[in-house]
């Protein structure tokens, strides 16, 4: 099986390809694990300028055209088109599902016998007139990759629905300059928190934006709920976006507790915030939507156990609420509900419940299984297609 891998946009601050992956290093983890798999992968990508080469047997193209780092809607690369037909794969990985009118181009374009699977990466569904208009140009693709099920349904009309495959968006690499190494043990919680300075029983950490879509102001508020019946509780948020910096302040400010017991550590460099995750008890977030979730499956992979909104893919992604706690977006109430819960449960138990989970379902080789699954599925259905097409009859 050929898979290529083809991504529309990149950052035009980005000085080398190695950046770009790095940046970018769940399309390259995902590639890596299917290559494992024994799946010949191309990896594929505009650029500012052209390149070729190979890293951990996954070939990459780095290609350049007359547009800009971002493609709009209404332009097409027909030249990064033709290299991507030029590689002869069985499927197509492409990402960015807004760019319809670019997908069914590329599908008039490549071989009958090449699928294409556009996956889901954020953002919100077009309006009701848009909607008909997208479903009418990306139905030319194979399939869909969304992290829920339910995530496609807002997506698309319902004849449409079937061609939607869950699959995690990615994994992490906490310290991707050392991926190819073993995977070293996890961090002890002692010795994360010597190197963190971390204190409080229990303690929370949110890792996300400060914007209105993660909500700090209604997790400040849930918080402050518990102050009576958790009064050595502490809350640590890390962020790199600060849009909401002021208000948070302005929250804090206005609360003995909250002054006494929340944390804002700002920005912590990638390579270091395991330790943090592993420092910490609960994860916490108040997200409104997310395509996916990388601080929660990193939250994960640490043992940190959830206490996140109920959104679709944070269900999916804690096993439908088994993991840790959901609450509803934007209600104070239910997050410190939410959060007396998780705590009856037993902690370790709850840590070492969410590591294996993180192993089994949201981890690179774990999703490089599935895809494979999907992959083969979207091929054996256009093989289908093949044979049924009438063959032609010449009269004499």
């Amino acid at each position: 099986m050929k898979v290529v891998n083809a991504s529309f946009f990149y950052n035009e601050k980005l000085e080398t390809e190695c950046e770009f992956l790095e940046q970018q290093y769940t399309i390259t983890g995902w590639a890596e694990a299917l290559q494992k798999k024994g799946i010949d992968v191309i990896v594929v990508n505009r650029f500012f300028r052209n390149s070729s080469f190979e890293e951990n047997k996954v070939q990459y193209h780095f290609f350049k055209d007359k547009f800009g780092a971002r493609l709009r809607a209404w332009q097409v690369p027909l030249q990064y088109f033709k290299l991507i037909r030029g590689l002869n794969a069985d499927v197509i990985h492409l990402h960015h599902l807004t760019l319809s009118l670019q997908t069914f181009i590329l599908r008039l374009l490549l071989s009958k016998k090449t699928a294409i699977i556009v996956q889901h990466h954020g953002g919100k569904s077009p309006n009701k007139f848009k909607r008909i208009l997208h479903n009418l140009l990306i139905n030319s693709a194979d399939g869909f990759f969304f992290t829920s099920s339910d995530q496609g349904d807002e997506w698309f009309l319902k004849k449409m629905r079937k061609k939607i495959f869950p699959v995690m968006e990615g994994a992490t690499f906490f310290d991707y300059a050392n991926r190819n190494n073993k995977p070293a043990a996890r961090i002890e919680k002692t010795q994360a928190r010597e190197k963190t300075g971390i204190k409080g029983s229990p303690v929370f950490l949110w890792v996300g934006r400060l914007d209105e879509n993660k909500d700090p102001l209604t997790v400040l508020d849930g918080f402050e709920l518990i102050r009576s019946k958790y009064p050595e509780t502490s809350l640590y948020m890390i962020y790199s976006e600060d849009k909401m910096l002021t208000e948070v302040h302005r929250r804090i400010e206005n609360s003995t507790f909250l002054k006494r017991k929340v944390h804002l550590l700002g920005m912590i460099p990638h390579d270091k915030i395991e330790y943090f995750y592993t420092s910490a008890d609960y994860f916490i977030l108040g997200s409104h939507y997310e395509g996916s979730g990388y601080a929660l499956s990193e939250a994960l992979r640490c043992g940190c156990v959830p206490v996140v909104t109920g959104i679709p893919s944070f269900r999916t992604m804690t096993n439908n609420g088994k993991l840790g706690s959901l609450w509803v977006p934007g209600d104070k109430n239910s997050l410190a509900e939410a959060i007396i819960n998780v705590m009856e449960k037993p902690l370790e138990n709850e840590a070492k419940a969410c590591m294996i989970f993180f192993d089994n379902t949201l981890s690179f080789d774990s999703i490089a299984s599935v895809a494979t699954r999907h992959y083969q599925q979207v091929m054996d259905s256009r093989k289908v297609k093949k044979s049924q097409k009438p063959s032609a009859v010449s009269h004499a």
